[in-house]
């Protein structure tokens, strides 16, 4: 069992902040803190893990390169299959708590 505090990155650390980071049984996990400012746009990109995350402030659209746009607001989840192609643009100051997973 391992409790982490729930903080986000300061504006001199980036806007992402790594909590918990495992290897257990054939499956990689992380968990972490992103903040991100109203305007910024984190370009189309793929991952290595699929992605669960939950919106705690804010809002955001969510675009994958196959045309699906969504807006999340706070309280919203959305789950990310590995292969997607996304872009996120910043619509509020937003918080979101993420989880990748990936079979190893």
């Amino acid at each position: 069992m391992e409790i982490k505090e729930l903080v986000f990155p300061k504006e001199n650390e980036g806007h992402l902040k790594n909590l918990i980071q495992k290897r257990e049984k054939g499956v990689a996990i992380q968990c972490g803190s992103v903040a991100l400012s109203k305007g910024r746009s984190l370009p189309f990109k793929t991952l290595d893990f699929h992605e669960i995350s939950y919106l705690i402030s804010g809002k955001l659209r969510v675009s994958t390169k196959d045309g699906c746009e969504m807006v999340m607001n706070a309280g919203d989840l959305i789950y990310l299959n590995q292969q997607e192609i996304r872009k996120t643009e910043t619509l509020e100051d937003s918080r979101i708590l993420f989880f990748l997973f990936n079979m190893v």
